[in-house]
């Protein structure tokens, strides 16, 4: 019975301590996004022929932080509809789904990716390029350079194909 009363105790000013760091609310921000007609200088350089996009929808961000205000972790979920096109073409995607994002002690992130990224479908080719499942990445950041991404897994389909070559060639004349 006193080994009960001891143990019911300590889990009490277990959860009394950390109850106001996990019981904190996360700081939310809903981004809109309603870009029409814009052109998208990053595909317009690449594919050497004006490529503009549509891209309509929003992204909910989430950030979880410790007593101190430092991040620990976020949940993003992405809800996005765009269409590319150009005088020849036109070819839509959608990016939906949730990242999560871990700040490790370290310094390090991870981030698991988990939705639809980017599927693209050509008409009268079906789907040409997947990026559809669940991606875990671990990115680092050197002391000197740009931070460094590592794939640690993935499942579902995942093109090994450039998705920027594919548009290119969708909108192409």
């Amino acid at each position: 019975m006193r080994r009960a009363r001891i143990l019911f105790v300590a889990l009490i000013a277990c959860l009394a301590v950390a109850s106001p760091v996990a019981a904190g609310k996360p700081t939310m921000e809903r981004v809109q996004i309603n870009d029409i007609g814009v052109l998208d200088v990053f595909l317009t350089e690449v594919c050497e022929f004006d490529v503009f996009a549509d891209v309509q929808g929003h992204i909910i961000f989430r950030q979880f932080t410790d007593a101190t205000g430092a991040p620990l972790r976020e949940v993003n979920n992405f809800a996005i509809r765009a269409r590319y096109y150009s005088a020849w073409g036109s070819v839509r995607t959608v990016d939906v789904g949730v990242d999560r994002v871990t700040y490790n002690a370290d310094g390090s992130i991870t981030q698991v990716i988990i939705g639809n990224v980017q599927s693209l479908q050509i008409p009268g080719q079906g789907r040409v390029y997947s990026d559809v499942g669940q991606t875990t990445l671990l990115i680092t950041f050197p002391p000197e350079g740009d931070p460094m991404v590592e794939v640690l897994k993935q499942a579902g389909q995942h093109s090994d194909t450039d998705s920027t070559a594919i548009l290119c060639e969708a909108l192409a004349p």
